[in-house]
């Protein structure tokens, strides 16, 4: 059941999708102090492999050494150069590809070609930023700001679940995508949060919306819940279901038909079955562009034959394939919802069904707000838009309070 007996206006205006204030602040106030999932432990399993990505505006670098994760500011003390490019790899040294000054795991300097003409080199200021990190199960998470909860306060009663989902031996990793995605963030996410556009979007795949019997909505401080069982008059799902539950038991897996999907803010979703867990979080590149890195791991088998585990191997494949499907559905979507967005003249109105969605807008205005005291931090290009009536909750009267302390 849902749980508002109303429907609600966005707590959001239009321009929060496409101006770049917006942006700016979302970065700064949003991704900036909460914690990001950057990607796998497992793929950085070994010394000298590293992820590297932007949390907000800060590009950052997490790289094994010598078994321990660490995370570094990208870019050298030296003249600024990213020490990393490509998304993922391996290398001997965290080596500048500039100038060839090399960094330990607590971001200072170990090796500076022709040292002497840096005399009296302050080795202490001149050191790499590290930032927090964290894991469950796993995904790894950093948080810029260097105060906050710990990760097991973020996630709450769902650190237990999503650990469980994503360790070995019961779960291992079947796919890994980046898809990009012609709109602002928040669109991608919302879409995942209803099923009310099913029908329209969805017509050949899920086929119908569930509908609120069938539904059930929570809500913890950082995070929303869905959950249901895919029970629909389909006979392609009717099949699925059949399937599916005849792959769990040759993977010696109890099985059942339901589904559940959590978010947790901002930009974390995850969707559960008995048989996958998907993970994907949506990462903003521009105001009105963004991509979404998705991971999507396969329950294994209890079984010591090659039968069942063959058997758990090509699940995860058509699993994988089905979810990409589902996917392409949504995006061929969010171009239509960007342009609209940027011609609108009022806020959104949201249904009972989409109370997940004003939550979630909740979170990102009440967040701006806390944090508003970073205005100051703005580009000053930027700061009379991004204070301007409608951005968030923010106020030229609060940003120049905040300038003049």
């Amino acid at each position: 059941m849902y749980q508002s007996s109303v429907a609600f206006e966005s707590p959001l205006p239009p321009r929060m999708f496409f101006a770049p204030d917006a942006h700016a602040l979302e970065n700064q106030c949003v991704f900036e102090t909460t914690w990001q999932l950057i990607g796998l432990a497992s793929s950085i399993s070994k010394p000298g492999q590293y992820l590297s990505t932007e949390v907000g505006s800060v590009p950052i670098v997490v790289r094994n050494f010598d078994g321990e994760l660490v995370a570094l500011r990208n870019v050298c003390s030296h003249r600024h150069c990213t020490l990393v490019s490509a998304r993922q790899g391996k290398s001997e040294k965290l080596k500048c590809p500039f100038h060839g000054w090399e960094y330990g795991a607590d971001g200072r300097t170990r090796k500076i070609p022709a040292a002497k003409n840096f005399p009296d080199f302050d080795r202490e200021r001149y050191t790499i930023t590290s930032f927090p990190i964290e894991r469950c199960g796993d995904l790894l998470f950093v948080r810029i700001s260097k105060d906050g909860p710990s990760l097991q306060e973020w996630l709450g009663e769902l650190f237990s679940k999503i650990e469980a989902w994503t360790s070995l031996p019961d779960w291992k990793p079947t796919v890994s995508r980046t898809l990009p995605m012609p709109a602002n963030w928040k669109i991608p996410v919302e879409v995942s949060l209803e099923s009310y556009h099913i029908p329209e979007v969805h017509p050949q795949s899920f086929g119908e919306d569930p509908g609120e019997s069938k539904s059930e909505h929570a809500f913890a401080k950082n995070s929303s819940s869905f959950f249901t069982s895919f029970n629909t008059p389909r006979l392609v799902d009717k099949l699925l279901k059949v399937y599916e539950s005849f792959i769990m038991k040759v993977l010696g897996t109890p099985f059942s038909a339901k589904y559940e999907h959590h978010h947790i803010y901002p930009n974390l979703l995850i969707s559960h079955t008995p048989s996958l867990t998907l993970v994907q979080i949506v990462r903003p590149l521009t105001e009105t562009t963004c991509v979404s890195d998705v991971w999507q791991f396969g329950r294994q088998s209890m079984r010591r034959n090659p039968i069942s585990k063959t058997t758990a191997w090509l699940w995860g494949r058509f699993t994988g394939w089905l979810s990409y499907q589902i996917l392409k559905e949504d995006i061929r979507i969010f171009s239509h919802v960007q342009r609209g967005e940027r011609a609108a003249t009022d806020r959104s109105i949201l249904g009972r069904c989409e109370e997940r969605l004003y939550a979630f807008e909740k979170f990102l205005h009440d967040q701006i707000e806390s944090q508003k005291g970073r205005c100051n931090t703005i580009n000053d290009s930027h700061k009379s838009a991004s204070c301007s009536e409608g951005a968030a909750g923010c106020s030229q009267t609060s940003c120049d309070a905040e300038a003049a302390k």
